[in-house]
């Protein structure tokens, strides 16, 4: 094989290998991300700093059993959401610890 030829095909493994452990990572935090709720936007707000700016959304969710409100933020979003104040947004939560969580924005 020529050295063209070799740089390809590990450019390719190298990818398939990267692309494999992105979808790993991806599962493995999932699974831990158990429990669904719907919770209620209470804030849509623009983040802006020296560099970047985006809208960041605020929801909160009453746990039944003990009554604890619990608040969710989103990570900085490049536009802005289609979801407004006083609707419903789903989180997935790790009933272990609920400071890890993902909106479904």
């Amino acid at each position: 094989m020529d050295m063209l030829t070799i740089l390809v095909v590990a450019s390719v493994l190298t990818l398939v290998c990267i692309i494999g452990l992105a979808i790993f990572f991806r599962r493995k935090n999932r699974r831990r991300l158990s429990r669904r709720v719907v919770a209620t936007i209470t804030r849509i707000e623009v983040e802006a700093t020296s560099v970047s700016s985006g809208w960041v959304v605020t929801a909160q969710w009453s746990e039944m059993p003990t009554g604890q409100t619990i608040t969710f933020r989103s990570h900085r979003l490049q536009f802005p959401p289609r979801q407004h104040i006083g609707g419903p947004v789903t989180v997935d939560v790790d009933p272990r610890n609920p400071t890890h969580y993902r909106m479904e924005l």
